[in-house]
């Protein structure tokens, strides 16, 4: 199959295959294997294209023997415009989509609507809500706030915490039976009592003076 272009239609051509090459690689980290043959169809258009002539556009390195499409050029025409209007569009699209989303599962809590034109319905109100929103004060408003329920799981946490100290004051008896130790004290003053019999022991004194009186 042959197709003839002239030198406007293939440039054309050029920029509807620089947004599709934008669209496929300008998110990628890493290769994508389910890539590979797209890419290969777009070297060898671009390859078809430098052979033609197409030499401002397209540029060929050598070291990786491929063809990319000149960035001086493609600031020329309207690609990179095509790209931020569908890129604007689909930002401000996904955002309220995904709101209204959350919103309806939230009110539901996790159910699916009664029907399907319910679920349209109440999409659409909450949908353009959210464009109305969007659409007069752009992000101003859109903020992230903390729920309400970790802060009292954090207070319950802390009622917890305070328990120990309770049971230090209970522990606090054992300081008591310390005191009653002292006992072995009035002990020690009892042994003292071998001192009166020490007194006591002058009594053959008084038989030595019975003695001399005979």
């Amino acid at each position: 199959m042959q197709i003839k272009f002239t030198k406007n239609e293939l440039e054309k051509l050029l920029e509807i295959l620089s947004i599709s090459d934008w669209v496929l690689t300008s998110m990628d980290v890493e290769d994508d294997e389910r890539k590979d043959d797209y890419l290969k169809l777009l070297q060898k258009l671009y390859h078809e294209a430098y052979e033609n002539g197409c030499t401002k556009e397209i540029q060929y390195d050598e070291d990786s023997k491929d063809y990319f499409l000149s960035e001086d050029w493609e600031e020329e025409t309207q690609v990179r415009d095509f790209i931020e209007e569908y890129e604007d569009a689909s930002f401000w699209e996904e955002l309220t989509f995904r709101l209204a989303d959350r919103d309806i599962d939230r009110k539901m809590n996790g159910k699916a609507p009664k029907n399907f034109e319910e679920h349209v319905a109440m999409f659409t109100r909450i949908q353009t809500k959210y464009e109305e929103e969007f659409e007069k004060n752009s992000l101003e408003n859109l903020e992230l706030v903390a729920k309400a329920k970790p802060a009292k799981k954090e207070v319950k946490t802390s009622t917890k915490k305070a328990a120990p100290a309770k049971k230090a004051t209970a522990n606090k008896k054992p300081a008591e039976k310390k005191t009653a130790k002292a006992a072995p004290a009035k002990k020690a003053t009892a042994n003292k009592k071998p001192a009166e019999k020490k007194t006591a022991k002058a009594a053959p004194a008084k038989k030595a003076s019975v003695k001399k009186a005979k």
